[in-house]
């Protein structure tokens, strides 16, 4: 009977800390997000994907992160409660997806579907991020 009451304390827990709540507070400047989405199928090249921007926003962006206004993150549309995903984003396969978000709400997002054409390689996918980021993180 505990067992059962601890995974599903443990169930909400990984729902809350892989669905963060949005940014509120006093502090009104903008943070980003990046969010790769994938499903419960996971082929080698969603895999990849997921493991060159992981790299890449790390190393690249590890100031950002560690200062909050980046935030990187994975998302399963698979997931309960998380289909809405699809219809937001038009998300029509595994993508990454940049996020602007402003008191609290969603003002912008983009799109990156070179992470599909740029897999085959790792240099030309890592610098095709970065610079979207980049990019995206200076304003429209």
């Amino acid at each position: 009977m505990r067992l059962k009451y601890l995974l599903r304390a443990c169930a909400v827990l990984a729902l809350l800390l892989s669905n963060p709540l949005p940014v509120r507070g006093v502090d009104a400047s903008p943070r980003f997000i990046a969010t790769y989405f994938l499903t419960n199928v996971r082929c080698p090249s969603c895999l990849t994907i997921e493991r060159l921007t992981s790299e890449t926003i790390r190393s690249a962006f590890a100031e950002q992160l560690k200062a909050g206004t980046l935030q990187w993150r994975t998302i399963n549309i698979d997931g309960e409660g998380n289909f809405h995903y699809v219809r937001d984003y038009k998300l029509y396969t595994k993508s990454v997806i940049l996020s602007e978000v402003v008191d609290g709400k969603e003002i912008r997002w983009k799109n990156l579907p070179g992470v599909w054409e740029l897999l085959s390689n790792e240099k030309r996918f890592r610098a095709y991020l970065e610079d979207e980021i980049s990019a995206f993180m200076a304003g429209p």
